[in-house]
């Protein structure tokens, strides 16, 4: 029922086993600075997609929302190899002239006090290993040995490009000994293979990363989350030495993932009342002025239906927080033979401002919070132009609701499974002519949507998926609130939207099992569906609860065409309402995208 998308689709090419030889690409960057003679780093990440999905189409009749679209995130990429340990240390050149080398390592002096200069991280730690040698008798090779323990400690905590040395002091008894840390810094950033992507997109993102003293793992992390951004198809990267000890240059060569796609769908994903088969054109582009902004738009027709959809999203800071703006209208008249007569049709118009910002974002897991501002007005007619009500709560055919919407996304995934769940609370609120009444229902309310799925690699070429959707509200609801259940998006086997009500439940499980060598060519995908629905006030629907089983065959003969094929077998009956595709279960979809 929400209007605005988050995820991308699922679907089994996401899982690294399932994508073409070509598509991997080795990140493989050098340190190479004072500290380190040399070390390779590799790293294995799955390439974001050039391509990016359609949008979903609007599911109808009149004043009946759609059913939030089942997506998820590119997975992350395969962990990466153990980094090598780092050759010993090159220690820089001291100002001064260093203490004699050959200085006796079986003499011995009394050491007071040792204190480590230049560090300003891993204190404790530090502090772990000086205290043990302070106020008693060591040797020279005891400090040789710190030395290289502090070392040590800064390499295995990810600061391979910092180390520390003894500086020229003279040795005695009672003596405070001095160790210096030299904190790896970098220098700059360099870019190369930039097209249209602004270099303050790739820049900003890799700075997170960049904070004294370097570190190579959260670099790492910069790359491997610059790597799944769709906007960039390869990333090779070096760190190298700068121009003094201390300090170092990366040098990142990223290759731009295709910004402009376009294509046309058909399936009979629409309701049967307006026509279930739809014929769809979308056009988009992920980088339209060149910092990371995009523009999609889709215009949909079937025999009882038009509807377009416009959207534009906009980088608003480094971490990948955006705000989006989207705008959909719909007009629709009911085709059926029992209602043609009567002429109903019905406009409906949504505008949406979206702000999400994650919290929390790794290569595995991502969590962030979301905050957005519908404006729903739907309007329902008869005899073309005589406004009327078809249900509680519209007047005169018009109901508009003010709705804020805040919500949260987590997504879970490693090479065999992903977690996602998304949680919105939705508040109806009398401003900007919402429609209230005095007895429900109105567009004053409070409602929960939550939805989970989980995709699981049962085995090479395998993978189960289950998904849940439910809604929850005390209140009574308009038309345009209320939760859907059958079609292909939620219970197979049934029309679209052969339930609707305030409350509702749904829930899926499938397998997909290819039937070829390339998993993507061809795949048999069993499935069960179920759902249930209430209402808070009125009649429920009858049925209360639907159910199927059935058979889908899905196949990707080229990056260009996908084509899925649903039978869904009903196991509760319902009244004989059409004998459309839907009507008997079967439900197809064929897409072409070939940008």
């Amino acid at each position: 029922m929400s209007t605005y998308r988050v995820w991308r689709r699922i679907c089994p090419k996401d899982f690294p086993q399932y994508q073409d030889s070509h598509h991997i690409q080795q990140i493989i960057y050098k340190t190479s600075a004072f500290f380190i003679v040399a070390s390779t780093l590799i790293l294995l990440p799955c390439i974001a997609s050039a391509q990016s999905s359609p949008p979903p189409g609007v599911n109808i009749p009149p004043n009946t929302p759609e059913i939030i679209d089942q997506t998820l995130p590119q997975p992350t990429p395969s962990p990466s190899p153990p980094i090598p340990a780092p050759a010993s240390p090159i220690l820089p050149e001291p100002t001064q002239k260093p203490p004699d080398l050959t200085f006796p390592t079986t003499e011995t002096f009394f050491v007071k006090k040792i204190e480590v200069l230049g560090s300003t991280v891993l204190q404790d730690e530090i502090t772990k290993l000086t205290q043990p040698l302070e106020n008693r008798t060591l040797t020279f090779a005891d400090l040789l040995q710190l030395r290289s323990d502090i070392t040590e400690l800064y390499i295995e905590k990810g600061y391979v490009t910092s180390g520390a040395f003894l500086p020229y002091q003279y040795i005695k008894d009672n003596i405070i000994v001095q160790i210096q840390v030299v904190e790896g810094e970098l220098e700059k950033i360099e870019l190369k293979g930039l097209d249209r992507l602004q270099p303050g997109y790739v820049r900003s993102r890799l700075e997170l990363a960049a904070s004294t003293p370097l570190n190579q793992k959260r670099l790492e992390e910069a790359l491997q989350l610059l790597q799944l951004d769709p906007l960039i198809s390869r990333v090779n990267a070096q760190l190298t030495a700068g121009s003094k000890p201390g300090f170092n240059i990366v040098q990142v060569q990223v290759q731009e993932a295709p910004a402009f796609y376009a294509g046309i769908t058909s399936n009979n994903r629409q309701s049967p009342s307006v026509g279930s088969e739809q014929i769809s054109v979308f056009i988009g582009h992920d980088n339209l002025l060149g910092f990371g902004d995009s523009l999609s738009g889709t215009y949909g027709i079937t025999e009882g239906l038009n509807l377009y959809d416009i959207s534009y999203s906009i980088p608003i800071n480094r971490r990948n927080g955006d705000v989006s703006f989207r705008y959909d209208n719909t007009d629709s008249r009911i085709i059926e033979d029992d209602f043609r007569d009567i002429k109903i049709r019905s406009e409906t118009e949504t505008f949406s401002v979206t702000i999400r910002q994650p919290l929390y974002r790794k290569p595995s897991t991502e969590f962030a919070l979301g905050l957005a501002l519908d404006l729903r007005r739907s309007q329902t007619f008869i005899l073309d132009d005589i406004p009327f009500s078809f249900s509680e709560g519209p007047e005169n055919g018009e109901s508009n609701v003010t709705v804020i919407r805040f919500f949260q996304d987590w997504v879970d995934r490693n090479a065999t499974r992903v977690f996602a769940a998304r949680s919105q609370f939705n508040l109806g609120i009398d401003a900007f002519d919402a429609t209230v009444n005095n007895e429900a229902p109105d567009g004053r309310f409070l409602s929960w949507l939550g939805q989970f799925q989980w995709v699981q690699r049962l085995s090479s070429r395998n993978l189960f998926l289950l998904r849940l959707n439910t809604q929850l509200t005390s209140d009574s609801l308009l038309s345009i609130e209320r939760f859907s259940v059958g079609g292909v998006d939620t219970v197979r086997g049934y029309r679209q939207n052969q339930l609707v009500a305030d409350n509702g439940i749904t829930a899926s499980a499938e397998v997909r099992i290819p039937l070829t060598a390339n998993t993507n060519t061809l795949q048999i995908a069993p499935f069960f569906d179920i759902g249930t629905a209430w209402n808070n006030g009125g009649t429920n629907p009858d049925p209360q609860t639907i159910a199927s089983l059935g058979l889908g065959l899905i196949s990707q003969p080229s990056n260009a065409w996908n084509l899925r094929l649903d039978y869904g077998i009903p196991l509760m009956s319902v009244d004989d309402s059409g004998n459309t595709l839907q009507d008997n279960g079967l439900y197809f979809s064929l897409q072409y995208q070939p940008f």
